[in-house]
């Protein structure tokens, strides 16, 4: 593309000649009211909250500014978060792709129980379903993906020992989704769905034995008080959005458009950062490492799965995955396979 080809005001930005005063001449205007993630997590107050509130008005000379408040405040639930972002009753919302999935199982492919090992496969996972997922959630749903939010390792907190695959085997095991739950059956544990509120007194009380959840948002709620044992099997990553109506999208200006599009990236790449320090933290954390650094130390006892338990768990989490393509449909799993499984080196059967 010829320099003359570009808009003006993009040129001149690249060229470096564009100052505040000038970006603000050309932006108009223009705040956004969000809903963030659960103002309990870390990310919502080292990362979300300064980015609305700071970063994306001095990226703007002030001209972009934004109210957010977190889903907990708001008294929303999480599973209606694309619904609502598409009717405008939610400008930019945050949402989790499990909790929404009931709209879509499409949703679910970015985030397969046991594909992703480690936060930098649930990155590489994450990227490449982007594209597929941003034009289904346009074309299908109404709103404009923003960026993927990632949390840390969904892993299982237990109060009794758990040093293998087979001690899960009849543990009644709180879950939030309908694949972690077919992961936990694959494992022979009995899946039970509560909300993360109540897990506290289900196992004080003897209703679950285990419970799975963030490496980070376990420790947050103390849950090392009444759990002693931690089993880091990477369930998976609770993979989140933020997105905006498509017609609240299209409305706004092109200038805002491209810097609210290019501040997402910026929030995206701060967000998968500090969740990848979290996530190494939290794990120190609960078994009282000295390098725990973000969350309260704690003296959980921790193992996980052995190279040759990862063997096994490998056709169970094949088996899930199938599964998850027999409901989402061919084209789903054709997208599926050319991307996210081209990054892992997996393919799904077609339906």
């Amino acid at each position: 593309m010829k320099p003359h080809q570009i808009a003006p005001w993009i040129f001149a930005m690249l060229s470096g000649l564009v100052g505040p005063a000038a970006l603000a001449d050309t932006v108009p205007p223009t705040h956004f009211n969000v809903i963030g993630g659960g103002s309990h997590n870390y990310t919502y107050r080292a990362v979300e909250k300064p980015f609305w509130n700071t970063t994306l008005p001095a990226s703007s000379d002030g001209m972009l500014t934004a109210s957010v408040r977190g889903l907990s405040e708001s008294g929303l639930k999480g599973a209606e978060m694309v619904r609502l972002i598409r009717a405008g009753a939610v400008e930019i919302g945050m949402g989790v792709f499990a909790f929404v999935a009931g709209d879509d199982p499409f949703f679910e492919g970015i985030d397969l129980p046991g594909m992703a090992v480690d936060i930098e496969t649930a990155r590489r996972v994450s990227t490449a379903f982007k594209p597929v997922l941003a034009e289904r959630m346009a074309e299908r749903h109404g709103v404009k993906l923003l960026a993927t939010v990632p949390y840390t390792a969904q892993v299982f907190f237990c109060r009794e020992p758990i040093t293998s695959l087979d001690d899960l085997k009849g543990r009644k095991v709180r879950v939030r989704g309908r694949n972690m739950s077919d992961m936990v059956k694959a494992l022979g544990g009995a899946p039970m769905t509560l909300p993360f509120a109540e897990v506290v007194t289900a196992m004080q009380t003897g209703v679950i034995d285990c419970a799975v959840s963030g490496i980070g948002s376990g420790n947050a709620a103390r849950w090392y008080d009444i759990a002693n044992h931690l089993y880091n099997l990477p369930v998976d990553w609770s993979i989140g959005f933020y997105a905006i109506g498509l017609k609240r999208w299209q409305a706004l200006p092109e200038p805002v458009q491209r810097l609210l599009e290019q501040q997402s990236r910026v929030l995206e790449d701060r967000l998968w950062e500090e969740t990848a320090r979290e996530n190494r933290s939290a794990l120190a954390c609960n078994i009282g490492a000295p390098d725990c650094q973000i969350h309260r130390p704690a003296n959980m006892q921790a193992s996980a799965p052995t190279p040759a338990e990862r063997q096994v768990l490998q056709n169970a989490v094949l088996t899930i995955a199938n599964n998850w393509g027999k409901r989402c449909g061919v084209p789903c799993v054709e997208r599926w396979n050319a991307t996210a499984g081209a990054a892992l080196d997996v393919k799904l059967q077609t339906p």
